[in-house]
Parts: C-alpha cells; structure tokens; sequence
C-alpha cells in the first residue's frame, strides 16, 4: 500500500518541515532556463514521515521506466509539497508557514530558486493564470486570527512582484460558520469564477461537522477586484478543490465553463457529486443542465476532473463513503450531453484524492495511476477507446504526485 497524505495533515507537516528552511533571493546555478523535456513527475520516495520528493524527467509517456535516479532533482531541501504550480518549466510554490513564495526550474539534476520573496498572506487552495506573466491565487489568512478571511494574491511572475487584498466574498450566515473552502477558480473575459463553501473550524465535533446546505460562486472583476455578483445553488456543496492539487474545472472549445463538486471533502455525506455549466457570456448557472454525477456511479464522488477534449471528461472517481481518501477510479464522461460513457478499466486508484493525474496531448489522455503494486501511465484514446499501459514508474518511487506536461 502506498503512503496516504490526507490533505488537512499534509498541510500541517508542510508547514512544520518547510519551516526549517531559510529564504534564499537566487541560486541560479548559472542557468536560467529550464532543462529541455516535455514531461515531468513529482513524486514521493519513502515512508511518511521518512519522505523525499523528487521532480522527475518523464522522456516518454507510452514507453519505457521512469526513475530518480540520475534523473531526479529533489526538491525536499528547496520546495516541500506536491501543491507545485507548473507552467512553461518553471515551479511556483507558496508557503505561509516558511514565509516564502518561489520561483524554481530543473537544472544539471537540481531545483534551482529563480527567485524567492517573503511571502505571509495567505495559505493557498487554488489559483489562475490570466494571462501568461500572471498568476491569481486565492486562500484563507495564515493565522489563527486570519482563517476567517478570503485573500487573493495577483502575482507578476517575471519579477515576482505580488499585489495582495481581500476576497469579496459573501458574510458567513451564522457563527456557525466560521472559515471559507475556496474550490474551483477559472478566468473567462475579465472575469474570476471562485467557488466557495462555507465550513466551521470546530474540530471538537469532528467527525459530525456542520453543513451549510448551499455552495457559492463569486464572479468578480478582474483586475479591479470588485464583486460583479454571487452565484448560488443548494443542490450540492463545496464546488471543487483546492486546486493546487487537482484540477475541478474547465473552461471548454465554446467558452462554456464546467466545474464539479465534491460534498465529501467538507464533511456533507448526503448531498450529490453534480456537474454544473456556465455558459460563454454569462455569469449565472446555465438554469437547463444539471449533471448528477453520483447518480451515474453508485454515489461516487468527484473530487477532480480533466477535460480531455471533443466535449469528454475523466473525472477521479472515490467510491461512496465517508472518507476522502478512500479507493478511486476514473470514469469518462460527456460534459455536453450529461452522458457517462464508462468507467475505465485501470487498477484501481490507491490513496489520497489529491493527484494531478492526467495530461492530454495529441488528442490521448495520459493517466498516472498509483496502483497497489505495478505504477504505470496509462494512454486513454478516446476516438477508439482503447486503453493501453505507457511507461512504468521504478526504482523505489512510493507515489506519483503529479504529471505535468512542461511544452
């Protein structure tokens, strides 16, 4: 069995191990551009708490073995966590907790900082690029007297130059409710769809804990930041995310977004697992689709989602249960007709929920599955349906984290 990182507690351990390293402004190694490949890994070696975690070069998604040796950059002394934003080769990781936000690329086998700031305001859960020097994060506050806040983050990635407010996010409806889960974030013609619930921070009644019966969506104006108006739905809850570990979102080929939602993660057992869209244009839910996805699968969940084109989706499927980690699987489904096509034929899915599992290229979904005992990517060909396994992971690696397509 693999190791389990369920994300309350990986967010603590994060927190205490990354404390234990200083702020550095540069080590570029003397490169400043990251090492030519298409694909990469992040993946853990070891037992919790005796991990390491490593960014592998990936030479090929169909064929041959993956390993960290002599092919892995550890990132355990630079960047601890799998929350990693990649984009164009380079890393981004904030973390409160050490008071840094950085920038990282892979270079002569090591992670190398491009640049490094102090960074305390805010612990992040999700994001988005609204163009490709820019990035928007979104969390709560970092301390104990903050959690109560929604915060963004807008990040000018060439110089890390970062501008920082305050979420205008609907008031909690009773005291009930006292933290904000930030779920799913997409940008679409100046504006920022964030999903939100409202949660209680009151783990004295865990595991029974309050349910506020009513997911949010707040569309706000971007940059200015203002609130254009909110979004609201009782039919399900917790809309998505975090997403800085896996994706819930998409934005398709008609500028229609689509998102899921996952009551499990904040403790609402009874509501569904729903496929919602918003079309092009708007900034309300689309009144005529209503996508009951725990309706196709026995009361699965879904706790991420891929788009892999031609209106088809995988979505990271957990059996019906109470707990967010237990066993998945991935299912393909059509966004636009509300069909689900079938449950792939893969080994199932040991662990967390918490895998950025799939890239698409060339038309063919790439899925890394963390098997009980054999670790592969497997090819998905939608057109044909056909499903073969890729290229293996070896040599001691314990958990796929992430697969990311660098070019």
């Amino acid at each position: 069995m693999k190791p389990i990182f369920a994300i309350r507690n990986l967010a603590l351990a994060t927190l205490a191990v990354a404390s234990l390293f200083g702020c550095k402004k540069d080590d570029n190694n003397g490169s400043d551009q990251p090492e030519e490949g298409q694909y990469a890994a992040v993946v853990c070696v070891g037992s919790w708490p005796n991990t390491a975690y490593y960014i592998a070069n990936v030479p090929s998604l169909t064929s041959g073995t993956i390993t960290v040796q002599g092919n892995g950059a550890e990132m355990t002394g630079k960047v601890y966590a799998q929350d990693i934003l990649q984009k164009d080769g380079f890393f981004y990781h904030a973390n409160s907790g050490s008071g840094r936000f950085g920038k990282y690329h892979v270079a002569n086998g090591a992670v190398v900082v491009d640049r490094e700031i102090p960074y305390t305001w805010l612990n992040w859960s999700s994001y988005v690029w609204v163009d490709n020097e820019t990035l928007v994060i979104f969390g709560t506050g970092a301390t104990e007297t903050q959690v109560n806040e929604a915060r963004y983050s807008i990040v000018k990635v060439k110089d890390m130059t970062v501008t920082n407010g305050k979420l205008p996010f609907t008031a909690f409806p009773s005291a009930t409710f006292t933290n904000y889960s930030i779920g799913f974030a997409e940008y679409r013609a100046g504006k920022l769809f964030i999903g939100y619930q409202f949660v209680s921070d009151d783990w004295s009644l865990y595991p029974n804990m309050p349910v506020n019966k009513q997911m949010s969506i707040a569309v706000v104006n971007y940059p200015a930041m203002t609130l254009n108006n909110t979004i609201t739905d009782v039919r399900s809850t917790t809309p998505g995310g975090p997403i800085v570990y896996a994706q819930a979102s998409f934005i398709d080929e008609n500028n229609d977004l689509y998102f899921i939602t996952d009551p499990v993660y904040n403790y609402d057992y009874t509501s569904p697992s729903v496929v919602y869209r918003i079309k092009s244009g708007e900034t309300t839910l689309d009144a005529s689709y209503y996508f009951d996805f725990s309706a196709k699968t026995s009361n699965g969940k879904g706790p991420a989602m891929w788009y892999i084109g031609n209106g088809q989706a995988i979505v990271r499927t957990r059996i019906a249960g109470e707990s967010i980690d237990a066993e998945h699987s991935f299912s393909v489904i059509n966004v636009k007709t509300g069909q689900f096509i079938k449950k792939l034929d893969l080994p199932a899915d040991k662990g967390e929920r918490m895998v950025q599992a799939v890239i698409v290229e060339d038309g063919k979904a790439y899925i890394a599955v963390n098997s009980a005992d054999k670790d592969y990517i497997w090819e998905y060909d939608p057109a044909t349906g056909g499903l073969k396994a890729g290229a293996e992971f070896i040599g001691g690696i314990d958990y796929i984290l992430r697969l990311e397509k660098i070019k």
